[in-house]
């Protein structure tokens, strides 16, 4: 019954159309996530691109600023970590020092004392971009270097090598940062953060 239905609606159809063969498309897929397609603003020649951008940040957003925020986020990471690390082996006296637990000594400081640090940050941001604070016009001046902010006391700067280096060991020190203060979350001790 079935096959009959099923040949009275080809009988309807007319004749097959050859279909044209499709030519295939070759996407560039990303390096660092291979299953996933290059974002297309990537590869420009910018030091220590691998090619990740698995959420496409890239597309919509100036690379020299994304470029800018990785290395602030970096550089507050690497000394983020030692601040982790360094209260095991050296105390402070006074009731703000006393935890070597980082979320306990973080919910100590006052709201003044953070009001302080956040102003000091912000002024230290306004004048070290000119007063240009947007991704708009961070970088309206071509000759603006991302993570150039006027501070190298020890002339580390202008080496390809070490900013490399820079760059590495800030995306280390991201990912090593939120792992000790979940772990921390986790264990409620300072470092090492394992389970008493």
């Amino acid at each position: 019954m079935l096959a009959v239905f099923a040949a009275s609606t080809l009988a309807f159809s007319g004749p097959a159309r050859p279909v044209a063969p499709r030519s295939a498309v070759r996407m560039e897929m990303m390096p660092a996530v291979p299953f996933l397609e290059k974002a297309s603003k990537l590869g420009k020649g910018m030091l220590g691109d691998v090619g990740f951008d698995p959420l496409y940040l890239s597309e919509s957003m100036d690379l020299k600023w994304l470029r800018e925020a990785e290395l602030k986020h970096g550089r507050v990471s690497m000394l983020g970590v030692v601040g982790l690390v360094v209260p095991e082996f050296v105390r402070l006296g006074g009731p703000y020092y006393d935890s070597p637990n980082p979320i306990e000594a973080f919910a100590k400081v006052p709201v003044e004392a953070w009001a302080q640090i956040l102003l000091a940050i912000g002024i230290f941001e306004l004048f070290s971009n000119g007063g240009k604070m947007t991704m708009s016009d961070m970088f309206s001046d071509p000759a603006r270097v991302p993570g150039k902010v006027g501070f190298d006391p020890l002339r580390m700067g202008g080496s390809t090598d070490l900013e490399l280096k820079e760059l590495k060991n800030g995306r280390l020190a991201m990912l090593a940062f939120s792992g000790m203060i979940t772990q921390a979350a986790l264990t409620g001790n300072g470092f090492p953060f394992i389970y008493s």
